[in-house]
């Protein structure tokens, strides 16, 4: 290229280029199939660490960490469980992550991203899942070529109640089981008195990590205090995360349903995991 088609270039850029208020920006494409290119595309196109979070016409979102076109964690998924990097195999991980590709590529348009710095950094052993690897499982799934049409309700269906969202009772519990596959160590106790209903890994009995009955009841007594200073401006169930400075060692995960508490320690990593459950398990999307 020459120096005048550089100035030429310089010149047309500056000529349309406008201020951007807003953080994110639209990806382009009024297809399923299209959506999942760009997206597929900023992945391949990630070279530092960022994380980018994909956000549908509908509200879902889809928020990953990505570095040298590698994802290499998860932190918001459109449904279920965010996919668990240290567990999973290889392979299935790469499918996983197609899957959550492809539905949030599905997902009413428009889609939006914006990319973020990331919350950690990042460790020298997050190798990650390569965009080829994803890009090939892909492939394998389908998406409708045509573009997302929104149903707009009659006015019978405009005038239904909404569906209840999942029920708090025995929150804590769900919590509790779903939270195996990234704790470290679980308890769970009665919210009024912090009596032990049952716990496991370092927290169980004669572990590193278990926390006798006093200490328990004490905690209980000081949620309860919280509950009633904060009753005008919170209910339940909560969600308490606590997590060492700088991102790295243990955090601490507490739900409350007002009825029982689940305690949950977990790598500090492991926070999109946590918070992936507690919007599965409530219906929230913040």
């Amino acid at each position: 290229m020459m120096d005048t088609d550089i100035l030429d270039l310089l010149e047309d850029i500056g000529r349309s280029s406008v201020a951007r208020l807003d953080p994110a920006v639209t990806l382009p494409g009024d297809s399923a199939v299209e959506r999942r290119e760009k997206v597929l595309q900023t992945i391949r196109g990630t070279v530092l660490p960022r994380r980018l979070e994909f956000t549908a016409g509908n509200g879902d979102c889809l928020a990953i960490e990505v570095n040298s076109s590698r994802v290499t964690d998860v932190f918001r998924v459109r449904f279920g469980v965010a996919p668990d990097f240290e567990t999973e195999q290889r392979e299935a991980l790469a499918g996983q992550l197609a899957q959550l590709v492809s539905d949030i590529a599905a997902a009413p348009a428009p889609l939006n991203l914006v990319s973020l710095q990331p919350d950690t950094m990042l460790e020298a052993d997050d190798v990650g899942i390569t965009f080829s690897e994803i890009a090939n499982a892909c492939t394998s799934i389908e998406l409708p070529a045509d573009p997302i049409m929104s149903v707009v309700p009659n006015d019978e269906e405009a005038d239904a109640p909404d569906e209840p969202a999942d029920e708090p009772t025995g929150l804590a519990s769900r919590f509790y089981d779903d939270a195996e596959r990234f704790a470290l160590g679980r308890i769970q106790a009665n919210a009024k008195d912090g009596a032990t209903i049952q716990s496991d890994g370092d927290c169980a009995q004669d572990q590193p990590l278990h926390a006798d009955q006093s200490l328990l009841t004490q905690f209980a007594r000081d949620l309860a205090g919280w509950d009633n200073d904060a009753a005008a401006e919170l209910s339940h169930p909560q969600l308490i995360v606590m997590r060492p400075s700088g991102g790295k060692g243990a955090g601490l995960a507490v739900l409350n349903d007002g009825d029982q508490l689940s305690m949950v320690i977990h790598d500090a990593r492991k926070l999109g995991a946590v918070v992936n459950l507690w919007a599965s398990l409530t219906g929230r999307t913040e």
